[in-house]
Formats: C-alpha cells, sequence, structure tokens
C-alpha cells in the first residue's frame, strides 16, 4: 500500500468528500492542503486571493505542499483545484506519492457548484450561470494535462469510496 496518496481533480470534484472515507479506510490519516494554507496563513482561501493575490497563494500552496509532505511519512491528501497545475505540483506528487485523479466532467461539477458551491472558491465567486459554465469548462481544458498524469485516474461523478478503494 502506498503511504502518500494525493487526490487531484476539479473544484467540487468530491476530493475531500471521498478522500475521508477512503483514508480512514486505509488506515491514513487525512489532511485537507487548502485547510493547512489556511492555518498557516490564518486567513481563508478566498481572502489570501483577494488581499496577497494568486501568485502568492500559488507559491504558498507550492511550498506548503512539499514542506508537509517532506515532513510526513504517510497520509491521503486532498489538493486544491491547481495545485497540480503550478510550479510543478503534479511532477512533485507523483515522484512522492500515490496521485489518484478524480476525473468529474464539467457538467457534474456545474451542477454541484452552481448556487452556493462558489462561494468559498476565489476563481468561480460571483459569475453567473453562464459565465460560471464557461469557466469550469474552460478550467477543465487547461487543467486536464495536469490531472491526466496522475497515475491513477478515476471516471465518474458519484463513485462510492469503497468503489474508489475497489479500483486502486
Amino acid at each position: 500500500m502506498h503511504k502518500k496518496i494525493f487526490l487531484v481533480g476539479m473544484p467540487g470534484s468530491g476530493k475531500t468528500t471521498l478522500g475521508k472515507p477512503i483514508a480512514a479506510k486505509l488506515g491514513l490519516p487525512f489532511f485537507d492542503l487548502d485547510q493547512i494554507i489556511e492555518d498557516k496563513e490564518q486567513m481563508e482561501i478566498k481572502e489570501i486571493f483577494s488581499q496577497k493575490g494568486e501568485a502568492y497563494f500559488r507559491e504558498a500552496e507550492a511550498n506548503l505542499l512539499r514542506d508537509f509532505s517532506l515532513k510526513n511519512e504517510t497520509f491521503l491528501l486532498s489538493t486544491g483545484g491547481g495545485t497540480a497545475c503550478f510550479h510543478k505540483g503534479m511532477q512533485f506528487m507523483n515522484e512522492t506519492g500515490l496521485t489518484i485523479f478524480i476525473n468529474v466532467p464539467y457538467e457534474e461539477l456545474f451542477r454541484r457548484l452552481h448556487g452556493n458551491g462558489t462561494d468559498d472558491r476565489p476563481l468561480l465567486k460571483g459569475k453567473s450561470q453562464e459565465e460560471l459554465e464557461r469557466e469550469l469548462e474552460g478550467k477543465v481544458m487547461e487543467r486536464l494535462p495536469y490531472y491526466n498524469k496522475a497515475q491513477i485516474s478515476i471516471k465518474g461523478g458519484n463513485l462510492s469510496p469503497e468503489e474508489i478503494l475497489n479500483l486502486l
């Protein structure tokens, strides 16, 4: 069994929701990279974006990913949607542990995020239905080349933790 597992995928793909029960079944501690960043920065992700900007956030995210991964022996880590796409994040995760891409079609992401699902997601907040749909489709296309480098890709938006464990 892998000692370090990274879940990657778009916002709303279920990385945190699925990660907790999968980690429990594997006997691994679960962590969420966004929570680690918020704890370190003493502010929410949306505040970091608005006060310090995306470039600052991506740098902090990359540094904390590396620091956390090197200081912890075993874990299942839910990463942010962009973690794999900046500062060679996917390359680092592939070299450090097992990467699993939760591949949810953008139509399903839109369904999950439409309404109240964008309030805590700085790159999606405040978008109209049409803007959100366009933004999600664009982000999926932009990020797929990174996500597709994951060692395991799990397709579908409605898999249970048990079904995912069976695929590992």
